[in-house]
């Protein structure tokens, strides 16, 4: 018979009966949820529908296992399939999700004002970018006059070296925006008949929009457009959004100083002075 100093408590010495089962399963089903939502995600940064296949081989999943987690997120509307072609796309759940956190931003309805007011007195499209998980993302855009159409659909991701990217990798830590920036390079340089551009320059452009609080991109997707950007800061000072311009190039005052210039940089301090309120 043991001692009382020996004598064992079941309570604090040895697991209840079931607890381990019941922390894997806490483990696996967060997991899971972690998972289907890079899943998600991948298919949001595609800007295409996806084919099984393809996902499986991207993500280094087998198809079996994509498909099961396709499924539930088809189930649950966060992702429909293409019936003829088979392939995956963005659900109405998704669309319902980004239309909610769209509405929640700070300073959206003063910036829907705002842009409306900016892009009836320009005629050019304008459009609001935060940081998303895929770089620069569109969130709210107004359409110009029918000379001047560009449209620019909400939920975008753009590269950082448009006048929008280069805002973003201004205004915040390069250590967050140096990998978006090199791949976006490499594939600029794929794409441009141009002698390749280096990353030394685009640091040196960093310091430049840093110091101008504005930023000018030239024929990123087509050779006849030109996009201005400002930054939009918070309350403490602290970077938020960027807010964009973008036209035909030959139809607007292109000049860093012109009119059209300076209307959006009152439009971009209006618009953080309102969400200093």
């Amino acid at each position: 018979m043991l001692k009382a100093k020996e004598r064992i408590d079941p309570a604090t010495t040895a697991p209840r009966r079931g607890r381990p089962a019941r922390l894997a399963a806490d483990k696996a089903g967060n997991t899971t949820v972690l998972i289907g939502l890079d899943l998600l995600k991948h298919i949001a940064a595609a800007r295409r529908p996806l084919a099984l296949t393809e996902i499986a081989r991207q993500l280094g999943m087998s198809a079996s296992r994509t498909h099961r987690y396709l499924s539930s997120l088809q189930h649950a509307g966060f992702v429909r399939k293409n019936e003829d072609s088979g392939h995956y796309d963005m659900g109405s759940a998704t669309l319902e999700i980004g239309i909610a956190a769209m509405e929640r931003v700070d300073g959206s309805q003063a910036a829907a004002d705002i842009m409306k007011d900016l892009t009836n007195k320009t005629g050019l499209c304008s459009y609001l970018c935060v940081w998303g998980s895929n770089g620069p993302t569109v969130i709210r855009s107004e359409l110009g006059s029918v000379q001047t159409a560009v449209r620019v659909r909400e939920g975008s991701n753009l590269s950082m070296l448009t006048a929008s990217g280069q805002i973003f990798h201004a205004f915040m830590q390069e250590a967050e925006t140096l990998d978006f920036v090199k791949r976006d390079l490499a594939l600029w340089n794929q794409m441009s008949p141009e002698p390749a551009t280096t990353l030394e320059q685009i640091l040196r452009l960093r310091m430049r929009v840093q110091k101008l609080r504005f930023a000018r991109s030239r024929g990123m997707k087509n050779p006849t457009w030109t996009a201005f950007s400002c930054p939009i800061f918070d309350l403490d000072g602290g970077f938020k959004m960027a807010l964009t311009l973008i036209g035909v190039s030959a139809l607007f005052d292109t000049h860093m100083d012109g009119m059209v210039a300076r209307d959006l940089r009152a439009a971009a301090d209006k618009l953080s002075r309102a969400r200093r309120l």
